[in-house]
């Protein structure tokens, strides 16, 4: 193939396409437990996290629900991945190998989003998240419900009830239940097949292991298995609820991973011409951060 500005010109387009394509394609973890909110500036303020509106008699007025300022903000950040194609492959025609470099790139931009969750959960139990405490943790103010959401309880089918009974027994401060509804289990590799075990035998693994009388496993279906290496030990376990506009964790986007080019498309190219090579690159300016801990639960495992 020549190089010339038209297939150059091809080259980039290509290239676009090829990532948005596989951009596209990718579906990660991140947009299942956290809630993708755009943003519009550098910083972010949810004082609205505080407050949970409850339907009420309408009697001479409306109760105006006043929002709480915590003070809770998400700073975006400004995140970049790059590849370099040399002119050789252009000139060798090598569009096959050009092609999974770039959805290697897609695949980096979904991944980025991963990277920022499961930073943002391995810092949950000192992060303080809208109330001033630290998302996981047993200090939380009084009047909502059960107040915690931090035990060292190891994974079994009755410490897993425990917690599932716990979200689902919290309150507002008025003593309306907020109507919480566990979907997910998030696990490090190593627990998986206890997960597994859990969730999905047909009878109680409990009394398996023990040796008693087979009884039907009520927790069987009961929640959607996640399993990460991203988590920051092999023991800790999380119960989400999902399922709400709000979940436990915040994904805010001012930039999705956008792909740009340095290939002398729009005029002369540094690379191109010094180095013989063409530049594809990602960026983006985003941000995780902690939703309503009310949704959370997470056991480290560690009991003695």
């Amino acid at each position: 193939m020549q190089v010339t500005a038209e297939n150059v010109a091809l080259l980039s387009a290509t290239v676009k396409s090829i990532y948005a394509d596989a951009y596209k394609a990718q579906m990660g973890v991140a947009a299942t437990i956290a809630t993708v909110l755009p943003s519009t500036q550098q910083v972010e303020n949810y004082a609205w996290l505080g407050e949970h509106p409850v339907m009420k008699p309408f009697l001479d007025e409306r109760t105006i629900a006043a929002l709480k300022d915590y003070g809770f903000a998400i700073r975006n950040r400004k995140y970049e991945a790059t590849i370099g194609v040399t002119r050789d492959m252009l000139e060798d025609d090598q569009t096959g190998q050009i092609a999974l470099r770039v959805r290697s790139l897609a695949e980096a931009g979904m991944e980025h989003y991963e990277q920022l969750l499961f930073e943002l959960i391995r810092s949950a139990e000192t992060a303080k998240c809208y109330d001033g405490q630290p998302f996981y943790s047993n200090t939380h103010p009084l009047g909502a419900g059960t107040a915690g959401n931090l035990s060292t309880n190891g994974l079994t089918s009755a410490n897993l009830q425990l917690a599932l009974s716990a979200m689902m027994k919290r309150a507002l401060p008025g003593g309306e239940v907020m109507t919480v509804k566990p979907t997910h289990l998030l696990v490090p590799v190593e627990l998986q097949w206890t997960a597994k075990e859990i969730l999905n035998s047909g009878y109680y693994p409990d009394a398996i292991a023990s040796g008693q009388k087979l009884a039907t496993n009520t927790l069987q279906g009961a929640l959607e298995l996640v399993i990460s290496p991203r988590l920051g030990s092999a023991t800790e376990w999380h119960v989400l609820d999902a399922s709400r506009s709000v979940k436990p964790f915040i994904l805010q986007q001012r930039t999705m991973p956008e792909l740009e080019a340095l290939d002398g498309t729009n005029g002369s190219s540094d690379a191109a011409f010094m180095r013989d090579e063409f530049l594809y690159g990602v960026r983006s300016r985003d941000a995780a951060g902690f939703g309503l801990w009310q949704y959370a639960y997470k056991s480290t495992g560690n009991e003695s």
